[in-house]
């Protein structure tokens, strides 16, 4: 089998060797996904005439960006670590084909319902939703053969998943009925399970965070960063269902503002606390730490635009910079630097993070900086532009790399 030590000889790319390891057929398709909607969303900004919409823009973007790539990319991440984490048998790559061509197709349907009928828009996503729910249902079945003892990690993931189930049919449901009241907060609640996963993952990639900032803490509580920051998804999920039902009390506002600023400053003090940690030094830990810091922010900006004595149009503003730091910042510098070394490792290379993972990390900062400022200030057209074109060179570029070796065998001549 050809090695990279040889490069006169092209390694091939074949559909089949996308079945050789789960990470490569989630990947690839959860990466096209992404820059797919990466260039929608550019498309959309930078033409010159409106696109028609049967749906609101503010729900397609919310699905797609929230639910399009991300299970697939968790899916990914998860048939690959999850047997390591819980001491289980490996996943066989094949039976996942028919759960991830649902999911795909579900999309290729429902991206253009969105702009040309609701029914197929609803259609697709129940498509989608069965795909995702097959996926699931095996995710569980790997928690279920695990022997190790600590599991916890994984059983919030499983649980995470079991919820973006319950969003997706929920989606299909609100985008049928017409109900915007509804998808917006199907929207919330898709976000908000979706970070829940991200925090897990932090935390187990990032474990001495917790360590020594607080000895009282770390004696009584060993875990009480892992539930500090699962504490936030799971409270602003209930926020979404207290929103649907009508405009909250002032009171709860407050409560929730309080939290958020609450965690903001335990997440303040660990990224202090820990800035100049060894571990730090690897690059890939580097690059989650970065991300880190982006979750910071957005508690801030978030807990900030919860306030119920903030005007509401700069409340509105706040709100959306905080939401873009926290998913473009916060869950798009977490999956880049993660999938990044998932794929480059597993095919056989030997260095996770190279000069073009690190031009790709700062043309991330590019658009993240550009649309929390742009959020900020809605008449800086051009932050917002570049934003878009920034994500989407982030995107298709991967894409076009890691994408290429999914199909191609390892370099180093190993099966899987």
């Amino acid at each position: 089998m050809p090695k990279s030590t040889d490069p006169m000889v092209p390694l091939r790319w074949r559909a089949a060797q996308l079945l050789a390891a789960p990470h490569r057929l989630c990947f690839f398709w959860a990466g096209g996904n992404a820059a797919l909607a990466a260039a929608w969303w550019a498309a959309q900004l930078l033409s010159d005439t409106a696109w028609p919409w049967v749906v609101p823009p503010a729900t397609a973007h919310g699905l797609w960006f929230t639910l399009g790539a991300m299970p697939l990319f968790i899916a990914g991440f998860m048939f690959t670590a999850g047997p390591q984490w819980l001491k289980a048998p490996a996943v066989d790559t094949r039976p996942l084909r028919a759960p991830v061509a649902a999911f795909v197709g579900g999309w290729a349907l429902a991206v253009p319902g969105f702009h040309l009928s609701p029914l197929l828009a609803a259609s697709g996503l129940l498509l989608v939703a069965a795909g995702w729910i097959a996926l699931t249902t095996r995710l569980l079945g790997l928690l279920r053969q695990g022997t190790r003892p600590d599991r916890r990690h994984a059983r919030v993931v499983a649980a995470a998943a079991v919820a973006m189930a319950l969003c997706l049919l929920a989606a299909a449901l609100a985008v049928a009925m017409a109900a915007p009241r509804a998808q917006a907060a199907v929207v919330r609640l898709s976000l908000w399970s979706v970070v829940l996963v991200f925090g897990v993952v932090s935390h187990r990639m990032l474990p001495f965070l917790g360590d020594g900032a607080w000895a009282w803490a770390d004696r009584r509580w060993p875990d009480w960063p892992l539930w500090a920051v699962a504490s936030v998804p799971l409270l602003q999920a209930l926020s979404a269902l207290v929103d649907l039902a009508g405009p909250a009390a002032a009171a709860w506002r407050w409560c929730v503002a309080a939290h958020l600023a609450a965690v903001a400053a335990l997440s303040l003090r660990l990224v202090l606390h820990w800035r100049g940690h060894p571990a730090l030094q690897q690059p890939l830990m580097g690059m989650l730490f970065g991300a880190l810091a982006w979750w910071t922010a957005a508690l801030a900006l978030l807990a900030a635009a919860a306030l119920p004595l903030l005007p509401a149009d700069l409340a509105a503003r706040t709100a959306m910079a905080g939401l873009h730091a926290l998913t473009m910042g916060y869950l798009g510098g977490t999956l880049l630097a993660m999938t990044t070394r998932v794929s480059t490792v597993h095919s056989g290379r030997p260095q996770a993070v190279d000069g073009l993972a690190r031009t790709l990390h700062r043309l991330l900062l590019v658009a993240v900086v550009a649309r929390v400022l742009a959020a900020l200030w809605p008449t800086a057209t051009p932050l917002l532009m570049l934003a878009a074109l920034a994500w989407a060179g982030v995107a298709s570029t991967w894409f076009g790399r890691h994408g290429r070796w999914a199909g191609q065998p390892r370099v180093d001549g190993k099966p899987g």
